[in-house]
């Protein structure tokens, strides 16, 4: 069983067709200030460590930092808090993603049914409302868009407060691609979150992967 974290998990999904948000892993600040310039303001900058999960939940996320020198107060700080958990963390930098919607994807493998693909509403959504479907892989794109129209916060896909509707059969296709690459790649879990729904199409944001020694 291997573990990737998101910048390994992201070049693994990427490999497989899957639209992800260009992510460098960096180890001192200056590295930091170099891929920021490549990719270009603004950015944001994350903990990458395996002992840490949930990166937001111990401060580990620095959202919409918009100038090198505001990157430079913000890596000089998670690095102090980051270190005293992990002193072997190292950080992740990537462009920032400006999106109303958020989404959620994961796979997860059952041991009396094998793998399972879950999708529903993320960011803030998937603790408040736990509106999420699953279904067995592998699926088709039917059952994708039958797991889109089967959430109970479906209108939030369809349009609201200026935000413009989802193209649907677009999700559909990323959770087709999703399911695939579970069944091709003998992923045991995986977790995508969040996916941001863009003017292109979904971008998976943040990701996760865990690969079955197993078949």
């Amino acid at each position: 069983m291997a573990y990737l974290g998101e910048v390994e998990a992201k070049a693994l999904l990427a490999q497989e067709g899957l639209p992800v948000n260009p992510t460098f892993e960096v180890r001192d600040l200056d590295e930091a200030l170099e891929k920021a310039d490549f990719l270009s303001y603004p950015v944001v900058l994350k903990v990458s460590s395996g002992k840490i999960v949930h990166k937001s939940d111990v401060g580990g996320v620095v959202l919409g930092i918009s100038s090198a020198q505001e990157l430079e107060g913000a890596f000089r700080s998670l690095e102090k808090k980051m270190k005293a958990l992990d002193p072997q963390a190292s950080f992740s930098i990537q462009p920032h993603i400006y999106s109303g919607l958020e989404l959620v994807v994961g796979i997860t493998t059952d041991p009396s049914f094998g793998r399972v693909i879950m999708f529903g509403l993320g960011g803030i959504w998937v603790e408040v409302l736990k509106d999420v479907s699953f279904r067995l892989v592998p699926i088709e794109e039917k059952d994708a868009l039958e797991m889109i129209e089967g959430l109970k916060g479906k209108r939030l896909l369809e349009g609201f407060r200026g935000v413009p509707p989802v193209d649907k059969e677009a999700l559909a296709r990323f959770l087709f691609q999703v399911s695939s690459m579970a069944q091709a790649r003998n992923i045991g879990e995986m977790d995508l979150n969040p996916v941001m729904v863009t003017k292109d199409g979904p971008v998976i944001v943040d990701a996760r992967v865990v690969i079955d020694g197993r078949d």
